[in-house]
């Protein structure tokens, strides 16, 4: 069950038409189920909700387990709650709790950068690949990632056939340059 409340803010979709997603890989596409206009529908997985006796149950349009999901992955507040009824707080890079912390994903999600919205990997967004960090530990850890920013970009300059970079010069999927082979080549 989602740990903060319903607002307002959220924006009500039931029973529109389906949107285009526009590629933005920190927020994935919405399922196809998730416009439904039938009632008693999860919005998420898409099947029935039924109350005790077996009936479907018409108010309804999630499961809790369903909203829950939902809320994690478009939007950050509950995100955060939920990271923190986890975690406390607790850095689980070197165990201290500061009170000033950041959620990050253990899997970066610049992994799902140009991925299209069939071959989308839902573990990036889960709960399981959520953590706590403190302020210290994930800016150095996000220092760390930022090879894979830019190797994201330099994969899809070199898959188009623009700019500088040559494929002789990647070593296999990382994308890693192998500066050996580049000297020796100059």
């Amino acid at each position: 069950m989602p740990l903060s409340r319903w607002s307002k803010r959220h924006e009500k979709t039931f029973g529109k038409k389906k949107e285009k997603w526009n590629g933005n890989f920190r927020l994935p596409p919405k399922p196809k189920c998730y416009y439904t206009k039938v009632k008693g529908q999860c919005r998420w997985c898409g099947n029935m909700i039924l109350n005790e006796d077996g009936s479907v149950n018409g108010r309804k349009h999630w499961h809790s387990e369903c909203a829950t999901q939902y809320m994690i992955i478009y939007h950050s507040r509950e995100q955060r709650a939920q990271v923190f009824k986890r975690d406390s707080g607790v850095c689980n890079h070197c165990g201290t709790s500061t009170g000033r912390w950041d959620v990050d994903h253990v899997k970066p999600l610049v992994e799902q950068k140009g991925v299209s919205e069939d071959n989308i990997d839902w573990t990036y967004y889960a709960m399981q690949n959520l953590q706590t960090l403190c302020k210290k530990c994930h800016k150095a850890k996000s220092k760390s990632e930022v090879h894979l920013r830019s190797n994201v970009k330099d994969k899809r300059m070199k898959s188009r056939g623009i700019g500088r970079y040559n494929h002789k010069k990647f070593i296999g999927d990382t994308g890693r340059y192998n500066i050996n082979k580049f000297i020796e080549e100059k």
